[in-house]
């Protein structure tokens, strides 16, 4: 038992790490369930987050970045006493943990007359070197797969999707949902960010078109008071000047 010390160890960091995981993923997942089903809630932090955007909307306050809003609300959550980040924080450190456990165990066993020694598991036999390398490795490609299966990452995309969608839109529709298939691409900072610009770049066309009416009876009144541009006002010019200010201004 002694000779696999540093296997134990890496079992005990790995049980660790599957712990925090589970945890993250559970958390993220009932936020998701939550979100697929507007006003029956039951995330105690997600009910947090609507009351406090619903009281900045009584207050008149105007949220001017909402995707750092969103992020900053969601660094707020937390399983127990600890935070998400510093769940995903132990998470990683106690995978890292019982891969070094595992290389060490490796390395103990290398030598012969310590590899060579052998070791009964679930009523076979076996040397310690093979044990600990197979076990080792074993362990560590099942933590790293686990990670890859839950999708942490993707979970956390889609609820910054949907919460952001929430603070800039959903309020005044509740029953408004992004499908999870759509929320990478819907979401993306990159394309919130187009559609911002898009939409500051481009005036109303009912401001557009009061300043064309605008500067046509500007043009035209300035034309009537003053002599030297009197004889604009036949109709046919003032219909040429009215297109070359709209071709200006379009």
């Amino acid at each position: 038992m002694e000779r696999l010390i540093f296997y134990w160890g890496a079992c005990l960091m790995g049980l660790f790490c599957l712990i925090s995981m589970l945890a993250v993923y559970n958390s993220n997942k009932r936020v998701l369930r939550d979100l697929k089903q507007p006003g029956e809630e039951k995330d105690k932090w997600l009910i947090a987050f609507m009351l406090e955007h619903q009281k900045l909307l009584k207050e008149n306050t105007t949220i001017h970045n909402p995707s750092v809003y969103v992020v900053k609300r969601m660094r707020g959550r937390k399983i127990g006493p600890w935070s998400i980040r510093q769940m995903k924080s132990i998470s990683w450190g106690t995978f890292l943990l019982s891969f070094l456990c595992a290389g060490l165990q490796i390395l103990y066993a290398w030598p012969p007359r310590i590899g060579l020694t052998a070791v009964s598991f679930l009523g076979r036999e076996t040397t310690v070197f093979t044990f600990s390398m197979v076990a080792g490795i074993c362990t560590e490609v099942f933590l790293l797969a686990l990670r890859l299966v839950l999708g942490m990452g993707y979970q956390e995309d889609v609820i910054e999707t949907s919460l952001l969608d929430y603070v800039e839109n959903r309020w005044r529709e509740p029953a408004k949902i992004i499908p999870l298939e759509n929320a990478r691409t819907s979401g993306t900072r990159e394309n919130r960010a187009q559609k911002k610009k898009e939409k500051e770049v481009q005036p109303p066309k009912d401001s557009r078109d009061k300043a064309i009416r605008q500067m046509e009876q500007g043009i035209l009144e300035a034309a009537a008071t003053d002599s030297k541009y009197s004889h604009l006002l036949n109709k046919e010019e003032e219909a040429i000047v009215k297109d070359v200010i709209k071709e200006f201004l379009t």
